[in-house]
C-alpha cells in the first residue's frame, strides 16, 4: 500500500500540475476575455484535474473491493491535498475579478 501510494502522490502533482497548466494556456489562448470562464472557472481547474487524479488512483488499484479503505482514504486526502496546492497557481480569477 506505501509504495502504491507514495507513486500515486508523485505521479498526481504532476498530472495535477499539468493539468493545470494545459487549462492555463488554453484560457489564454482562447478564453481571455470570456466572463463564463471566469465565473465557471471550477470545471478547469478542480474538476478536471480531480477526475483525471480519480482515473490515475483507480488505474494503480485504489477504490476496488480488495482494497483496505484507509488506503483509499489516504488517496482521498492526497487528491485533496493535491488540488488544494494547485488551484491558486493559475486560477483565472484569483483576485475575485467579477
Amino acid at each position: 500500500m506505501k509504495e502504491r501510494l507514495i507513486g500515486f502522490l508523485f505521479v498526481g502533482a504532476l498530472v495535477a500540475v499539468g493539468v493545470n497548466v494545459a487549462a492555463d494556456k488554453v484560457h489564454a489562448w482562447l478564453f481571455a476575455d470570456s466572463l463564463w470562464y471566469q465565473a465557471h472557472w471550477y470545471i478547469p481547474y478542480l474538476i478536471l484535474p480531480g477526475a483525471c487524479l480519480l482515473a490515475l488512483a483507480w488505474s494503480l488499484g485504489f477504490f476496488r473491493r480488495h482494497t483496505p479503505r484507509r488506503a483509499d482514504a489516504l488517496a482521498l486526502l492526497g487528491m485533496a491535498l493535491l488540488l488544494y496546492l494547485t488551484v491558486g497557481a493559475e486560477h483565472a480569477c484569483w483576485n475575485y475579478c467579477l
